[in-house]
């Protein structure tokens, strides 16, 4: 800054006096500072309103997905950026001025293909706007064409070539009790323990596929939470692990605990609920360990954090899963497994 200013004098030679030009430095360099004490003002004032981030979530459908975000009420709108690619080469952007939207339904995409989606807010600052940092990607695969469709973002399919691959040498090994064509994928929408809706993922046998899609959608209704849903095979297969995990899964090609017949999860004929809540009981033995707490059933009693999440018989859920042909392993004597749903086809 200095420097500018005694380039600035030295083309006023007409100045002589020394005193004066002490002063027009002086000036020189308050002005300067002054500018530049604005143009700080106006970037922190820029920077304190830069809007909040949000976290999004998205639910493939057919050619298409449908994206969820916690809504604001301290912004002017979104923009949501999407692409086939994961760096966003050639992604394609999408505003939404409706500051009160949550949602928002991206079709006429290709079927069966994994797209990439960001999101960030904006304010506006007069005829600009000010838009907040990128959300964290997700990826969300659209459905097939083949695909049965019951609402948008709840559907099955035959398994996926990714799903497959994921599955193999985890849940699922060659056997001659079941093959791959005999199951299906899954997708559904669900409220997670923080009220936020996800998407998750199950593996089930192909004849009770559609109901279970009915069911998950009917607890989507009802807004039951359920804390994770992802394959099994995301805990390399082992069913203690996603247990512990509180997660809800169905398929996984494995014995009834503690015997060596094939469990009815060996067939995808049976789903656990929120397990850690709803544990599997047996001659004082809790599974998972985690979820002792929950071996209390009565709500009154039960020290657990999440104990309203506990399944009771003739509850809204009981009923669900009943409409739709399933029996409940907290209807047996014993073992109690108050996580299990099965069907007989």
């Amino acid at each position: 800054m200095c420097d500018y200013a005694d380039v600035f004098i030295r083309r006023k030679p007409q100045m002589k006096s020394h005193r004066k030009k002490s002063y027009i430095f002086l000036i020189i360099l308050m002005f300067l500072s002054l500018v530049q004490a604005s143009a700080y003002a106006v970037e922190v004032r820029a920077a304190d309103r830069q809007p909040p981030a949000v976290t999004v979530s998205a639910a493939g459908t057919k050619a298409g997905f449908i994206l969820y975000w916690n809504k604001r009420a301290d912004v002017s709108g979104y923009e949501i950026q999407y692409s086939a690619d994961k760096s966003f080469k050639n992604a394609k952007k999408l505003l939404i001025t409706q500051k009160g939207a949550s949602s928002r339904t991206i079709k006429n995409l290709k079927a069966n293909k994994t797209y990439y989606v960001r999101m960030r807010t904006y304010v506006t600052s007069g005829s600009s706007r000010i838009y907040s940092r990128y959300s964290k990607a997700v990826s969300v695969a659209t459905a097939s064409s083949g695909a049965y469709l019951y609402k948008e973002g709840f559907y099955c399919e035959k398994i996926p070539a990714a799903v497959k691959k994921r599955m193999m040498g985890k849940s699922y090994r060659t056997n001659s009790h079941i093959k791959l064509s005999d199951l299906r994928y899954v997708r559904v929408l669900y409220y997670d323990y923080n009220g936020k809706i996800k998407s998750g993922e199950l593996v089930v046998n192909r004849k009770i596929a559609k109901k279970t899609v009915k069911v998950f959608y009917e607890l989507y209704q009802i807004k039951y939470p359920i804390q994770k849903m992802v394959l099994v095979d995301n805990y390399g297969g082992s069913d203690e692990k996603s247990m512990s995990a509180n997660n809800t899964s169905a398929f996984n090609y494995r014995t009834i605990s503690g015997s060596r017949s094939l469990s009815n999860h060996a067939y995808g004929m049976a789903i656990d609920l929120n397990p850690m809540v709803n544990p599997y009981v047996k001659n004082g033995r809790v599974s998972p360990a985690n979820g002792k707490l929950y071996k209390e059933r009565n709500v009154s009693k039960c020290r657990g954090k999440y104990k309203k999440n506990m399944i009771h018989k003739n509850d809204k859920v009981y009923k669900i899963f009943k409409k739709y042909g399933f029996t409940w392993g907290g209807d047996w004597s014993s073992p109690k497994d108050y996580q299990h749903f099965e069907a007989r086809s």
